[in-house]
Parts: structure tokens; sequence; C-alpha cells
């Protein structure tokens, strides 16, 4: 990397004599300005601002190690391999979203400059001030955080030229920080201190990102499902055995991917563009989500675990300590139905039973009778970690699995069960 050229010039006068000093210079050179605030981390100066998207797509380069490089190799480049995948997410996140002319957000990029960046401001008042930056002509200016954000613009960009709706999105902002940085080693600690950000969890992923059609449709189910109302975690990623809660509301997700998708191996993309055929509108997902909650209220009936924990109050109640002691009750029995395994199993089992259902409107009451009734042979299971039925799928050597295989299998054992007792009936 060559030697960073940022030079924070003081200019004699107020604010606005530096943003008309600013101004004289783009019209001289034809370059780009921005109102910036300089501040300082650490012992450096940094700038912070926002740039529309026209810009950055003009300014902006990074320069991505190749997947597979040696250590060597890889030092001289500043950004890490680019999963086109990532790219392909993003880019698919903002095309629908600006398709459907919805908000959507772009997080701020990190940058660092090897071209000559004037930031003017007024003389002795930089510390901490207001100024305008003036960025070269070139594409200089490079990223240390955020490269799939920004090859995802570029996408977007190009794909939505010559359209009103990609006008308007190459004046959109993008809001930036950028240090004054020459040392190419330390534009790699920048980008390793950037990603020190611990990840959301899945559950609260699912309970925030609600412009998925099927995260819409687990909060649905949470509530409308006196098992679960009160009783899904929606901010950790494990449950202790001492928890009120029974479940996680990414299990419970999981429950709506296999019922919607019946595969264990559809991808999250798939998952998406499946929900979003499902219930493309209001009344197709209410459909779609009456016939889950009709499921598993009827599944409550059946399984003495889950009628026992529906007919408790909500934890949090004015008899929350009792509560919270006959819910650790039942989970010490440790029966199969309490882990998320056991959801994903009638995920699958349920888009077997259910298919169809959700092509007409149906009253729940009469959905849950009927469906009471055609999994009467499930009243057969025993529902300890013993039973036949899950040995060597769900539960092997005592201990829960979840793997799509094991998983599959469960659900097969369930649904042949219903198909033989529905058979030997109608004989």
């Amino acid at each position: 990397m060559t030697e960073a050229h940022t030079r924070i010039i003081p200019v004699q006068g107020s604010l606005e004599d530096a943003r008309s000093r600013a101004s004289a210079i783009v019209a001289e050179t034809n370059r780009e300005m921005t109102a910036v605030r300089i501040f300082e981390q650490g012992e450096r100066k940094m700038l912070s601002g926002v740039l529309p998207v026209r810009v950055l797509t003009r300014i902006l380069d990074y320069n991505a190690a190749p997947k597979g490089t040696t250590a060597d190799k890889a030092l001289t480049a500043t950004n890490r391999p680019v999963v086109a995948e990532h790219v392909r997410g993003i880019a698919s996140y903002l095309h629908r979203t600006i398709e459907k002319d919805e908000n959507y957000i772009i997080p701020p990029l990190t940058l660092n400059s090897t071209g000559d960046v004037e930031v003017l401001v007024p003389e002795g008042q930089y510390e901490v001030n207001s100024g305008y930056a003036v960025f070269p002509d070139e594409t200089s200016v490079h990223i240390t955080d955020g490269q799939h954000r920004f090859l995802a613009i570029k996408q977007v960009a190009d794909e939505m030229r010559g359209t009103p709706q990609g006008a308007k999105f190459m004046g959109a902002g993008v809001p930036f920080m950028m240090t004054i940085e020459s040392e190419t080693g330390q534009v790699h600690q920048d980008f390793a201190d950037a990603g020190k950000t611990k990840a959301l969890p899945p559950s609260l992923l699912a309970v925030y990102d609600t412009r998925q059609p099927a995260n819409r449709a687990v909060i649905e189910i949470c509530e409308r499902v006196p098992l679960m109302k009160g009783r899904i975690d929606a901010t950790s990623s494990t449950l202790s055995a001492g928890s009120p809660f029974i479940f996680l509301v990414n299990q419970v997700r999981q429950f709506v991917k296999h019922s919607l998708t019946g595969s264990t191996s559809t991808k999250e993309p798939q998952f998406a563009e499946q929900a979003e055929a499902a219930m493309s509108n209001i009344e197709s997902r209410e459909r779609w989500i009456k016939s889950r909650v009709a499921f598993l209220k009827a599944m409550t009936d059946i399984i003495p675990e889950w009628r026992e924990l529906a007919e408790l109050s909500p934890p949090g109640g004015a008899d929350a300590a009792s509560v919270l002691e006959r819910t650790k009750e039942i989970k010490q029995r440790m029966m199969v139905p309490l882990n998320g395994a056991f959801l994903t199993t009638i995920g699958l089992v349920s888009h077997t039973v259910l298919k169809d259902v959700t092509s007409a409107d149906r009253d729940e009451a009469d959905l849950i009778a009927e469906l009471q009734d055609r999994l009467i042979p499930f009243k057969e299971i025993r529902w300890d970690r013993s039973a036949e039925i899950w040995d060597g799928n769900v539960v092997t050597g005592g201990k829960i699995r979840t793997q799509g295989p094991a998983v599959r299998a469960a659900s097969q054992k369930m649904l042949d069960l219903l198909e033989t007792k529905t058979y030997s009936n109608q004989c």
C-alpha cells in the first residue's frame, strides 16, 4: 500500500468558509465532496460521513485475498476472500426491498484512503469538528470492512440501471467511517478489530427480521399455541435445565421450516423463497399459520407433558415460582417431545399431514377436531427416550440427535404409524 495522502487543511473563518473552499476545489477538478465529522480514536484521526451510492460505486476499491492463498500473499491483500453467496444474499435483500418500495438498511462501511483526500475545516477547531472532505477522482479509497456490502451495492446498481428505482437507489446514502492510515498491517488489524462483534443469536434474529414471512409465522405460532405462549426463549442460544422456557424461537423456526419445505436439506435462501411463495399475501399466510397452530394444538392434546405445560400459567405471573417448579419437574422427565429435534421431526410430519389443507380457508375448531381424529394413532406412542420408535434415529444411547437423517427416520416412523392405523381402520 502506498503512503496515505489524506490531509486536514485548516481554513481561516467559519465552517461556511471551509465549505466554500471545498466547493471551489470540486468545481475546478470535478471531484466529489461531502460533509464529515473529524474525531479521534486511539492516536488516530478519523472521518465519518455519508456518500451516495453513485459516488461510492465510482471511487471505492477493494483488494480481496484469493481463496486458498498462502499467508504471505494474504498479507498483501486488505480484505478476506469474497464469499459469492454472501454478496448474493445482500443483493437479493436490496433488490427485494427496493422493488417493493420497502425500507432497507445498509450498515456503515469502514474505509481507508491511499489517495489525495483533502479535509477542509475551520482553523484551530478540528480536534472534534465538522468539515468537508474532497475525494480523489479515482478508485483510491479502499474498503477495510464491508466489501460484501459494497459488491452487493454495485451489483444492484448495475442491474437496476436505467429504471426509476435504480435512479433513486443511486442517490441513496451509505454511511462510512474512514481511517487515515498508511500501514497495511494496521489496516489488517482494523479489519480484525471491526469483526470483534458477537452475531445475533438465531432466535433473536428470527424475532427481529420480520420482513421474512416465515419469521412472522414463527412469532404468530409462539403467540397462538397455548403450549408455547410465554414459554419460548427469544434471546438465548441454549436452554438450561432450570429455565422457565421449553424451546428456543429458533427451534420453533425449524418446525416452520420443515413443515413448509418437507425437507431437512433446504438451504436458507430456498426456504425464504418458498416461504415468500406460500405466504405471498395476508390471506395465504393466515391459512398456513392457522393449519400449523391447529396441528400443534392437536399434538398438545396427545402428548401428556405438552398438555400439562399448556395448562400452566405463562411464566412471570403471580404464581411464577410454582409455575417454574412445575415446569422444571416436567422437563426433568427428559421426554422426547421436550427437545428441539422433536419439533423438527413433527415439522416434517405436519408437511405431509397438512398437505392441501391451506388451499381453502377453514374454521380452526373444525380443523383441530379433524386433526385430533386423524392423529389418534399417535396416542399409542411412548414419548420417553427408551421407546422403540425413537431408537436409532433421534435417540441413540439415551442422547438426543438432531441431524437430518435422524429426524427424517423418526418422522417416517410416525407417518408409517398413521398410514398403518388408517389402513387397518378402513379395512
